[in-house]
């Protein structure tokens, strides 16, 4: 089911902000799918840098289904009920650190390397828009990435990936079917913790 949600209802519950439909800071609830995965972030590292390029990441992940997301109120991140355990890979390339801020969501997106994807989903939590590449990728790491992956002519996957520690090589992903900043697919909103491979200077971290 996709509704239609005040952007400040989305962005105080869900805890994002979209570079990807439009600007501003915000972050991914805390929290995680059961004990062993909810271990705090610490403060984010810096991820290194070789003149002024970020190496290429490979985020092996799982994620829950928020199974008790309301709308209609604010919730505390510890308040989340997570469903299942779902793998989820994703591959983020080699690509030079931002100068500039992102284009406004209603500007043609720049160019995503071709190279970033979805490199596991043995769940298909993004099978909608499986066999089309992203078309909106935001790398602002090691503070956050927003990406878009086409579903149809309106809706998209919509992955965010936040909470990065360089440090601990851990970040988070949320995932869902989003139509604009305010409309979700509230039966699939996922999120969870990701480790972290940073590749070497001009490799490739295997998926």
């Amino acid at each position: 089911m996709i509704i239609k949600m005040g952007a400040i209802t989305v962005v105080s519950a869900v805890g994002l902000s979209f570079f990807t439909f439009q600007s501003g800071p915000g972050f991914l609830p805390a929290g995680a799918l059961n004990a062993e995965d909810r271990s705090a972030l610490a403060t984010p590292a810096p991820a290194p840098v070789t003149r002024g390029i970020i190496p290429g990441r490979h985020l092996d992940c799982t994620l829950g289904r928020i199974a008790n997301f309301d709308p209609n109120r604010v919730q505390e991140a510890s308040e989340y009920v997570f469903e299942g355990r779902h793998k989820f890979g994703l591959f983020l390339p080699t690509t030079p650190v931002r100068t500039a801020p992102p284009p406004d969501p209603v500007d043609a997106p720049e160019p995503v390397d071709p190279q970033t994807r979805i490199v596991a989903d043995p769940d298909g939590l993004a099978r909608d828009s499986e066999g089309r590449p992203f078309n909106r990728v935001v790398d602002l790491w090691p503070e956050r990435v927003e990406m878009t992956k086409p579903i149809n002519d309106v809706a998209v996957t919509l992955i965010i990936v936040n909470g990065i520690d360089q440090a601990r090589s851990a970040a988070t992903v949320f995932l869902t079917k989003a139509n604009d900043a305010a409309t979700f697919d509230l039966k699939n909103l996922y999120y969870g913790q990701c480790g972290v491979t940073v590749s070497a200077p001009g490799k490739t971290p295997a998926p």
